[in-house]
């Protein structure tokens, strides 16, 4: 299977449907579908990359006043945002879900009225994480970051194993590279301000010409204004009986990023990016087996960013 080092950039400015929205004057139905997963990409990785953002299509994909569709990865939910330009999902893979060579299905879910999971049908719905190939890697670049609308410039990329004709990517698409003859650590791209446009994160590798063979890549991120520390107003529902099933929760306040994330007592949930003042977290059923209280903070990472304070929910 040829290897695709395409990891997507995480944009502030993706379009989003707003919760509540009826999408441009549609009628939303009455049951939510049971998505279908056609496609993503990238469909493969490299062992040891950092994480990234993978691009899912399919059909039957919602953020409405129903409820948001969340991304699977292996029946794990995973933070997920709904573009609204393309109908697509924007999934946040994390490092430690690409650590070693594996096989993976993804799905997708919708919750209730309705909804339900998508089926894994191989070798479609897998995603493929390959073994790296001994001396070829990615030590360092340089620089290592850049600011949003800035200029052109020349990305030094610092490594092993490099041969001649290999190509630098980002996000998958190939830059003019230099790597020159008997240097085999070191490879210059040229990366233009099209690239940097806006705020996020772009995921760098060197592969051979056909992208068959290549490294684990490294994250590059791109600044923009520092993140703001959120306010956590108000969740719906703010309470559930023990024993119940998976829910979605809404959770509102202020200043949110496109890249907030929710935290159950103090570990991270699946959360779907919806605008400033709305989030929506994926409360899977273990965390409401027993009950209790759970304290529910929202965070924003950095630049900047920092976390909410509590909010309890109930468990009844």
């Amino acid at each position: 299977m040829k290897r695709s080092r395409w990891v997507a950039l995480t944009s502030v400015g993706v379009a989003l449907v707003l919760l509540g929205s009826c999408g441009g004057g549609q009628k939303i139905p009455e049951f939510n579908a049971t998505p279908t997963v056609t496609g993503f990409f990238p469909s493969n990785i490299t062992a040891g990359s950092q994480g990234f953002t993978m691009v899912v299509t399919g059909t039957g994909f919602q953020s409405n006043s129903q409820g948001v569709t969340f991304v699977n990865w292996n029946g794990s939910p995973r933070s997920t945002t709904f573009d609204d330009t393309t109908g697509d999902l924007l999934v946040q893979i994390f490092a430690s879900d690409v650590a070693t060579a594996n096989t993976v299905g993804i799905t997708a879910t919708n919750p209730v009225p309705g909804g339900g999971t998508s089926q894994v049908i191989p070798p479609g719905d897998i995603f493929t994480i390959v073994q790296p190939q001994a001396g070829l890697t990615i030590a360092s670049l340089d620089p290592m970051t850049a600011t949003a609308g800035g200029a052109d410039f020349t990305l030094t990329v610092n490594g092993t194993g490099f041969a001649t004709n290999d190509v630098v990517t980002w996000n998958g698409s190939q830059r003019v590279t230099t790597i020159a003859p008997m240097n085999a650590t070191l490879a210059t791209a040229q990366i233009t301000r099209d690239d940097i446009a806006a705020a996020g994160t772009a995921s760098v590798a060197v592969s051979t010409p056909d992208q068959v063979v290549a490294t684990p890549s490294l994250s590059f991120s791109i600044t923009g204004p520092n993140n703001s520390t959120p306010t956590l107003s108000s969740l719906s529902p703010s309470s559930a009986a023990h024993g119940g099933s998976d829910f979605e929760m809404k959770v509102s306040g202020s200043g949110f990023g496109s890249n907030a994330f929710v935290e159950w007592n103090g570990s991270f949930i699946a959360t779907a990016f919806i605008s400033s003042s709305r989030l929506i977290a994926y409360i899977p059923a273990a965390e409401i087996a027993t009950s209790g209280s759970v304290t529910v903070t929202v965070t924003n990472p950095a630049p900047g960013g920092g976390t909410s304070s509590n909010v309890m929910f109930t468990i009844n």
